[in-house]
């Protein structure tokens, strides 16, 4: 009997999760790198712990795209666009660097951030 009381509760609580993760806002934001920048309006992407986000990104120039704290980055080409898909699971701010292939190993980690990814409690 408590055994089957046990896998009652495993499977409600699996249903629960994946009914919340289905019904999850997604958020989709678009960042074009030139120069090594992106305009001021997509610099900060704000979001709520639990929202699946979809970021896609073309940069004129090839390089790296690191989301830190998050463990993310992704590989751009010049005019072929890159894609991070993934669900906010921690709350705070994470800085988005963008590494230029061109630029010496030094002077990559001095820049300031690109954007930042604000994750709000929900």
């Amino acid at each position: 009997m408590r055994i089957s009381v046990l896998i009652f509760a495993v499977f409600t609580a699996v249903a629960f999760a994946t009914a919340q993760a289905a019904d999850a806002p997604q958020k989709t934001f678009d960042l074009v790198i030139v120069h090594g920048a992106v305009p001021a309006p997509q610099r900060l992407l704000k979001v709520e712990k639990g929202d699946v986000l979809r970021v896609r990104i073309t940069s004129d120039a090839p390089g790296e795209l690191h989301v830190h704290g998050y463990r993310l980055s992704v590989k751009l080409l010049p005019g072929q666009p890159g894609e991070l898909a993934f669900t906010a699971y921690a709350t705070g701010r994470y800085p988005i660097e963008w590494h230029d292939a061109a630029a010496t190993t030094a002077s990559r980690h001095r820049s300031a951030p690109l954007a930042t990814l604000e994750v709000r409690p929900r």
